[in-house]
């Protein structure tokens, strides 16, 4: 049941960034959107569920819908440089690697000398995996030049969706507890990036864009329901199966035109990720 939960957060974040394409937008207006969503959704969770609330329980959580606002705006302003399909292997991989490093140093859930080999045979397919997905062959000219500002920026997106999942876990939150006042850190830093833009946004793909946010609260319970049971590294890992998710989807909806020899290293690439995130799943908590 804990891993169909945990499955359940990697459709919610594969299909998350294909929705907020789809509904089109601006950034600042996907991420207005979702995070709307969000706060609905984290107010109905906690009228229904008992939450316990401290002064540090709703600071920390607060704190950590701040990073996810951040990040996640990055991530949504990276779609102007990169199509889904390549900026979301970027974006996964580097967050499964910086997870996976701060669970093993932090939280010891690497616990003996198989688990360190195993987790770093992993972060290696992981790496791997993200290199070939983003692989493009010389000469074509279809799929736009491959730049390094697109790449800063998911670097920076990563680190900051980093400390949102893990930030509550160094203080020990109950998952139950995080979701409502971090639902209010994620809409107060969206509102206050877009004062700016108040008057000239299209509220139109704003109200659109709950539809995104809609798929990110269903995937981000799951997984801080998960966190107890399986640790940060393993739940986030598990999570970022959504990587294939978005993959196919992308593929499918979008038609990136690739190469036969693009697409080959894509599906290896996307193969070897799936490896990597399997070996990290097998580790103890």
């Amino acid at each position: 049941m804990i891993f169909i939960l945990a499955l359940l957060s990697a459709l919610g974040w594969g299909l998350m960034p294909i929705i907020a394409q789809w509904n089109k937008g601006k950034p600042n207006e996907q991420l207005l959107g979702t995070t709307i969503t969000a706060l609905l959704f984290g107010g109905v969770i906690a009228m229904s569920i008992d939450s316990e609330w401290s002064l540090l329980i709703v600071v920390i959580s607060f704190l950590s819908g701040v990073c996810w606002s951040i990040g996640q705006y990055l991530q949504f302003y990276s779609f102007l440089y990169l199509p889904v399909s390549e900026a979301m292997p970027i974006s996964n991989g580097t967050q499964l690697i910086g997870t996976t490093l701060v669970a093993a140093i932090f939280f010891n859930e690497w616990t003996g000398r198989l688990d360190v080999f195993m987790g770093i045979i992993s972060l290696f397919f992981i790496i791997g995996g993200i290199y070939l997905t983003n692989y493009h062959e010389k000469g074509n000219t279809q799929i736009g030049t491959f730049s390094l500002k697109p790449v800063f920026i998911l670097l920076v997106s990563s680190l900051s969706l980093t400390v949102y999942v893990v930030l509550p876990k160094f203080f020990n939150i109950p998952g139950a507890s995080i979701i409502f006042p971090q639902a209010i850190g994620m809409f107060t830093t969206a509102f206050l990036m877009n004062l700016p833009y108040l008057k000239t946004m299209n509220y139109q793909r704003v109200f659109k864009n709950m539809s995104t946010g809609l798929a990110w609260s269903i995937a981000n319970l799951s997984l801080f329901l998960t966190i107890p049971y399986l640790g940060v590294g393993k739940s986030f890992t598990i999570s970022q199966l959504s990587v294939l998710v978005t993959l196919i989807t992308s593929t499918i909806l979008f038609k990136i035109n690739k190469s036969q020899k693009e697409k080959k290293a894509v599906l290896v690439g996307a193969v070897l990720i799936t490896i990597g995130i399997l070996l990290i799943s097998l580790l103890k908590k």
